[in-house]
């Protein structure tokens, strides 16, 4: 009766003891309770960043008559934005515009995503308009969204334009010339670039932008923007420079 009792415990998982022999030598047996260990995990996540609204501090919309067909107005706008966080870089920044005629009434919306812009920085929207519109637009009413605010990638520096320049061609379209200079350790690839064209008194006329495929580190890179029409009026042009595609994951 006893060995049975081993082995019944013993299949129940409880601890016995082995005998070479007679059953009289086994040892006593003896249960304890389960050791039952809880395992915790300290969630790592933070709150996400929140920044200071990317603000709208200018903007501009023109119309002038196409200089192929005078009796056709086109036109261009321009916004100027600025990061006011001292320490966070606004990226997948969505920028939309709806163009308004005298009344009130929307002639066309435009959109369009930056990658991000630098802290204290500024950086710009807009088009220059080839197709006739009527009503002619007169204002703006813009909105932005901020898809996230991250701090600055390590080995952060600038990207400027130099050697800004703006000329009419023989074909009856313009060209903007520029480099940017990079103080960046390393490349960046797919770099938002926006021109601003200004008349004498400084107000914006038109913007277009362009995408530089790399920009390499510690060095300067040549680009430029096509203008499908010459711009009336135009008297600076000045050239904002963004950042690349990484700026959306890394700052």
């Amino acid at each position: 009766m006893r060995r049975a009792g081993a082995l019944a415990l013993a299949a129940v998982g409880v601890l016995s003891a082995c005998t070479g022999g007679d059953d009289d030598g086994a040892a006593p047996t003896s249960t304890r309770p389960e050791t039952v260990i809880l395992e915790t995990t300290t969630s790592t996540t933070s709150a996400p960043l929140v920044g200071q609204p990317v603000a709208v501090v200018e903007q501009g919309v023109s119309t002038f008559s196409d200089p192929f067909d005078p009796s056709t107005d086109l036109g261009g706008y321009g916004v100027v934005l600025h990061n006011p966080n001292p320490d966070l870089v606004a990226t997948g920044v969505h920028v939309t515009t709806r163009l308004l005629d005298a009344a009130g009434v929307e002639v066309l919306v435009d959109t369009q995503l930056l990658n991000g812009i630098m802290p204290d920085q500024r950086m710009a929207v807009g088009r220059l308009l080839i197709e006739p519109l009527d009503p002619a637009p007169t204002q703006l009413q813009v909105a932005v969204e901020v898809a996230a605010w991250l701090r600055p990638a390590d080995g952060a520096g600038a990207l400027t334009a130099e050697e800004v320049v703006t000329e009419d061609q023989p074909d009856g379209v313009a060209v903007t010339r520029f480099r940017v200079r990079s103080t960046w350790t390393t490349p960046e690839e797919g770099v938002d670039v926006t021109a601003l064209y200004r008349a004498e008194d400084g107000r914006i006329l038109a913007a277009e932008t362009t995408t530089l495929a790399m920009v390499a580190p510690e060095t300067t890179t040549e680009g430029q923007i096509q203008l499908l029409t010459p711009i009336p009026m135009l008297a600076t042009t000045e050239v904002l420079v963004g950042r690349g595609f990484a700026a959306q994951t890394t700052g």
